[in-house]
Protein backbone atom coordinates (compact mmCIF):
# COMPACT_ATOMS: atom_id res chain seq x y z
CA UNK A 1 0.00 0.00 0.00
CA UNK A 2 1.39 3.59 -1.30
CA UNK A 3 0.40 6.73 0.38
CA UNK A 4 -0.45 9.47 -1.75
CA UNK A 5 -0.06 11.87 1.32
CA UNK A 6 2.44 11.32 3.99
CA UNK A 7 -0.46 10.33 6.69
CA UNK A 8 2.23 8.22 9.30
CA UNK A 9 4.33 11.77 9.32
CA UNK A 10 0.84 14.41 9.54
CA UNK A 11 -0.54 11.55 12.34
CA UNK A 12 2.64 12.32 14.64
CA UNK A 13 3.16 15.77 14.09
CA UNK A 14 -0.37 16.57 14.82
CA UNK A 15 -0.57 14.50 17.78
CA UNK A 16 2.93 15.87 19.01
CA UNK A 17 1.18 19.79 18.29
CA UNK A 18 -1.52 18.54 20.56
CA UNK A 19 0.37 17.95 23.09
CA UNK A 20 2.53 21.17 22.46
CA UNK A 21 -0.54 23.26 23.08
CA UNK A 22 -1.94 21.36 26.03
CA UNK A 23 1.22 21.65 27.66
CA UNK A 24 1.67 25.50 26.79
CA UNK A 25 -1.95 26.08 28.10
CA UNK A 26 -0.62 24.03 31.21
CA UNK A 27 2.24 26.39 31.08
CA UNK A 28 -0.46 29.70 31.30
CA UNK A 29 -2.39 28.24 33.91
CA UNK A 30 1.46 28.38 36.08
CA UNK A 31 2.06 32.11 34.96
CA UNK A 32 -1.06 33.48 35.53
CA UNK A 33 -2.64 31.31 38.89
CA UNK A 34 1.42 30.30 40.37
CA UNK A 35 2.65 27.45 41.30
CA UNK A 36 0.85 26.62 44.84
CA UNK A 37 -2.80 27.54 43.47
CA UNK A 38 -3.88 23.89 44.15
CA UNK A 39 -3.56 22.94 40.36
CA UNK A 40 -1.83 19.45 41.63
CA UNK A 41 -4.27 18.40 44.54
CA UNK A 42 -4.78 20.74 47.92
CA UNK A 43 -1.77 21.77 49.68
CA UNK A 44 0.28 20.29 47.03
CA UNK A 45 2.94 22.64 45.28
CA UNK A 46 5.08 22.37 42.32
CA UNK A 47 8.84 24.28 42.67
CA UNK A 48 9.87 26.18 39.51
CA UNK A 49 12.56 24.08 39.13
CA UNK A 50 10.04 20.89 38.24
CA UNK A 51 9.21 20.41 34.70
CA UNK A 52 10.42 23.80 33.09
CA UNK A 53 13.62 25.62 34.37
CA UNK A 54 16.39 27.15 33.16
CA UNK A 55 16.50 30.53 31.77
CA UNK A 56 13.63 30.38 29.00
CA UNK A 57 11.42 30.16 32.49
CA UNK A 58 11.25 32.40 35.10
CA UNK A 59 9.79 31.22 38.02
CA UNK A 60 6.25 31.48 38.63
CA UNK A 61 5.93 34.75 37.18
CA UNK A 62 7.00 33.33 33.71
CA UNK A 63 9.35 35.11 31.30
CA UNK A 64 8.53 36.45 28.08
CA UNK A 65 11.08 34.36 26.33
CA UNK A 66 9.09 31.51 27.45
CA UNK A 67 5.83 33.07 25.68
CA UNK A 68 7.30 33.30 22.70
CA UNK A 69 8.57 29.83 22.39
CA UNK A 70 5.35 28.85 23.34
CA UNK A 71 3.63 30.70 20.14
CA UNK A 72 6.50 29.93 18.25
CA UNK A 73 5.87 26.44 18.30
CA UNK A 74 2.43 26.47 18.09
CA UNK A 75 2.49 29.07 14.81
CA UNK A 76 5.21 26.79 13.24
CA UNK A 77 3.85 23.64 14.10
CA UNK A 78 0.53 24.09 12.89
CA UNK A 79 1.86 25.72 9.72
CA UNK A 80 3.71 22.67 9.24
CA UNK A 81 1.68 20.38 10.00
CA UNK A 82 -1.01 21.16 7.55
CA UNK A 83 1.69 22.05 5.20
CA UNK A 84 2.51 18.35 5.52
CA UNK A 85 -1.22 17.15 4.65
CA UNK A 86 -0.63 17.84 0.74
CA UNK A 87 0.31 15.47 -2.09
CA UNK A 88 2.54 18.08 -3.24
CA UNK A 89 6.18 17.22 -2.28
CA UNK A 90 8.05 20.77 -1.73
CA UNK A 91 5.10 21.72 0.47
CA UNK A 92 5.56 18.20 2.70
CA UNK A 93 8.94 19.15 2.67
CA UNK A 94 8.74 22.61 3.77
CA UNK A 95 6.27 21.39 6.34
CA UNK A 96 8.25 18.96 7.33
CA UNK A 97 11.14 21.10 8.17
CA UNK A 98 9.03 23.70 10.51
CA UNK A 99 7.62 20.41 12.25
CA UNK A 100 11.79 19.73 12.91
CA UNK A 101 12.08 23.60 13.76
CA UNK A 102 9.08 23.49 16.13
CA UNK A 103 10.07 20.79 18.15
CA UNK A 104 13.89 21.77 18.49
CA UNK A 105 11.89 25.03 19.89
CA UNK A 106 9.83 23.48 22.25
CA UNK A 107 12.33 20.50 23.68
CA UNK A 108 14.01 22.64 26.05
CA UNK A 109 11.02 24.21 27.15
CA UNK A 110 9.40 20.35 27.61
CA UNK A 111 5.89 22.05 26.60
CA UNK A 112 4.58 18.93 25.13
CA UNK A 113 5.70 16.68 28.27
CA UNK A 114 8.93 15.74 25.99
CA UNK A 115 6.88 13.23 24.35
CA UNK A 116 5.33 15.91 22.01
CA UNK A 117 8.57 17.20 21.01
CA UNK A 118 9.52 13.64 20.46
CA UNK A 119 6.37 12.66 17.91
CA UNK A 120 6.91 15.97 16.38
CA UNK A 121 10.72 15.31 15.55
CA UNK A 122 9.78 11.46 14.73
CA UNK A 123 6.71 13.19 12.22
CA UNK A 124 9.11 15.42 9.97
CA UNK A 125 11.85 13.04 9.41
CA UNK A 126 9.37 10.37 8.02
CA UNK A 127 7.52 13.75 6.04
CA UNK A 128 11.32 14.40 4.84
CA UNK A 129 11.58 11.01 3.92
CA UNK A 130 8.38 10.85 1.89
CA UNK A 131 8.18 10.01 -1.29
CA UNK A 132 5.24 10.39 -3.39
CA UNK A 133 3.63 8.30 -5.55
CA UNK A 134 4.70 9.33 -8.97
CA UNK A 135 7.81 9.82 -7.53
CA UNK A 136 8.41 6.21 -6.84
CA UNK A 137 6.44 4.61 -10.12
CA UNK A 138 8.65 6.81 -12.42
CA UNK A 139 11.84 5.86 -10.16
CA UNK A 140 10.91 2.32 -10.61
CA UNK A 141 10.40 2.36 -14.04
Amino acid sequence: MVEEKPIAAFTLSLIGLALQAVGAILFAYVVFYGWGSGFWGPGMTMGPWMMMGGPWFGGALGSPLSSLFAVAVIALGVLGVFWMNASELSMVRTGSTLVLVASTIAFPTMFGFMIGSLLMLIGGILGLTWQPLTAKVAGAS
